[in-house]
């Protein structure tokens, strides 16, 4: 069993649950009732913590189906629909906008589905603390930063290509430039004592992938968007940034208490 049936079976089987326990609990079916009085119990929970972050799980559930989409197609169509969307040295140089927008909202791969708990871990909370408007403009500035920097270093040829692929083709698609960064502008809401420890932390561990351990050039991304991230300190002193910071971080719903 490949990929694209795991991902059917799950998606499948979480409608289907939700399905059922509708209508076992409207028709009084055995256990049904048990699954709709569970679900009232963590709903203000869940419940609160996705009201308060739309954005990332809009953002979530558009990734989910693009890599459904392409997960469904044979590999020479998926690599050739991926390689459209992609912010590769060709499609900068062909339809830079077009790409740099786009390539945000493909993963690639079934393998990367994990990325969308890393969503709800980094995200979310970024969200409820920054505002949407303000965690768009950082997952922005993250991906489009890092693509155009690691873009200029592989146009003066800082990384070579492997398997005798060109990378001015590759396929360069997915969230984490973006969400990278947004982990980065997070060590302006820890405590002081754990702000200096967890930016150092970050900047070693991708700087070890970017230049000792890894090398490649998403490794080279993903350093750079930590950095990125951690210069948009200006975007975590306006005022309202400021009082939402008293907040619990993943505990939205005691604000409201």
């Amino acid at each position: 069993m490949d990929c694209v049936d795991r991902l059917d079976i799950f998606a499948l089987s979480v409608v289907g649950v939700a399905w059922l326990t509708g209508v076992g609990a409207a028709h009084g079916w055995p256990g049904a009732s048990s699954l709709r009085r569970g679900w009232r119990r963590i709903e203000p929970y869940v419940g609160s913590y996705v009201r308060n972050s739309p954005a990332t799980f809009i953002y979530a559930g558009i990734i989910f189906v693009t890599t459904w989409v392409a997960a469904g197609l044979p590999a020479v169509q998926r690599n050739a629909l991926l390689r459209t969307q992609s912010t590769n040295l060709h499609n900068l140089r062909m339809h830079p906008v077009d790409v740099l927008f786009r390539s945000a909202f493909w993963s690639g791969s079934t393998a990367y589905l994990p990325f969308l708990l890393l969503l709800a871990v980094v995200l979310a909370p970024a969200e409820e603390w920054l505002g949407t408007v303000r965690l768009i403009l950082i997952f922005l500035l993250g991906h489009v930063g890092a693509t155009l920097v690691t873009a200029v270093a592989l146009a003066h040829g800082q990384f070579a290509s492997s398997g005798g692929t060109s990378l001015a083709r590759t396929i360069d698609v997915g969230v984490s430039y973006g969400a990278f960064c947004v982990a980065g502008v997070l060590a302006y809401r820890l405590p002081m004592p754990w702000r200096v420890p967890y930016a150092a932390a970050l900047v070693a561990i991708f700087a070890t992938f970017a230049f000792v351990s890894g090398g490649t050039f998403t490794d080279f991304g993903h350093f750079t968007s930590v950095l990125i991230g951690l210069a948009a300190y200006p975007f975590t002193r306006a005022h309202c940034v400021l009082e939402r910071a008293h907040r619990p971080l993943y505990r939205p719903w005691l604000a409201r208490q």
